[in-house]
């Protein structure tokens, strides 16, 4: 008895020639674009116009033509081509969040700030309008920029630098430290321009901050305190995740340092405990991974009293022995 079946197309094995098919068809689109812009808006510029009074509405410079050719171009490129073949080599079936869909974005923004920017130099009727349009697009391509270094430091940059900083530090922290550290930084760096763009003053913000910050200190005081217990927790390098703890007359290994509470688990009791950075800092804890995993115990073994004292020790030297290899 045999069976047969029927090749059916898909785009994980048909995906070379697809793709391909797209990216060409992506190149031919760009270079056919500008002969059609050319018949419908003739040179020596570009203009849309009113027919009956030859009047111009909006006058477009050569380059604005160009970069609108290039912004339509990179957006039919990216669906076609660039997010199937991300989708194909990290074998996923729907699109997620990926460096490549900030770049897109970046680049969209960019050419729309570039293209009403050159709209607004060419039509003073229209300019401040347009110009809101370009301060808008600007804020927008801040905002992905941002993002983008956001998760380009967190995601690759910080495991690096871990790794680095702990050659030969197996006990030590750095990468969640980093990580929030860098985070803030690229987070205010971000803000700052994004608020220039629209010609908010330093002053003013660095004012507006300053009291923002003390009505959030004021409220969430227990939440701050938390957060610098977690920071001291981690530059203290007291214990780290994996290490056994006593604590709270229990025997406990450490799962999360994070920046409110730590998680550690119950070994007696099977069970997770949540605590709030500030209370566990202020704790009395033993670590019994440090100096190293080797324990020492005070055990009491009942013998007999007719039992031989050396021979008793023997056999106790020989089970420790004997145990001191696993």
């Amino acid at each position: 008895m045999s069976t047969s079946s029927s090749k059916s197309f898909g785009l994980r094995q048909d995906f070379p020639f697809v793709r391909m098919f797209g990216f060409f068809l992506s190149i031919f689109t760009m270079a056919v674009m500008r002969s059609t812009i050319d018949k419908i808006v003739p040179s020596p510029y570009y203009s849309i116009t009113n027919k009956s009074t030859g009047e111009d509405y909006i006058i477009f410079t050569d380059d604005a033509i160009w970069m609108l050719i290039l912004m339509l171009f990179v957006i039919f490129l990216t669906l076609t081509f660039i997010i199937p073949i991300v989708l194909y080599f990290r074998g996923l079936s729907k699109w997620e969040w990926d460096p490549t869909t900030v770049v897109f974005w970046l680049i969209i923004t960019w050419s729309l700030s570039f293209f009403f920017t050159e709209i607004a130099e060419t039509n003073s009727s229209i300019e401040a309008y347009v110009l809101v349009l370009s301060k808008i697009s600007d804020g927008l391509f801040v905002v992905f920029f941002t993002v983008f270094v956001l998760r380009t430091y967190s995601n690759y940059i910080v495991p690096l630098m871990s790794d680095w900083i702990n050659i030969g530090k197996s006990d030590t922290q750095y990468g969640p430290l980093l990580d929030i550290i860098g985070s803030i930084l690229i987070i205010v760096f971000g803000l700052t321009n994004f608020l220039s763009t629209f010609n908010v003053e330093f002053g003013v913000l660095v004012a507006g901050v300053g009291v923002v910050g003390l009505v959030i200190a004021l409220a969430a005081q227990d939440t701050l305190s938390n957060f610098f217990s977690g920071i001291l927790l981690l530059l203290d390098q007291g214990f780290k995740t994996g290490d056994m703890i006593y604590f709270n007359d229990t025997y406990c290994l450490i799962r999360e340092i994070g920046l409110r509470s730590t998680k550690i688990y119950d070994i007696v009791n099977h069970v997770i405990i949540i605590i709030p950075n500030n209370a566990l800092a202020n704790q009395n804890i033993l670590n019994l991974t440090k100096p190293d995993r080797y324990y020492r115990l005070r055990i009491e073994v009942g013998v007999s009293y007719d039992s031989n004292p050396d021979e008793v020790e023997a056999a106790l030297l020989e089970v420790a022995k004997e145990n001191s290899r696993h």
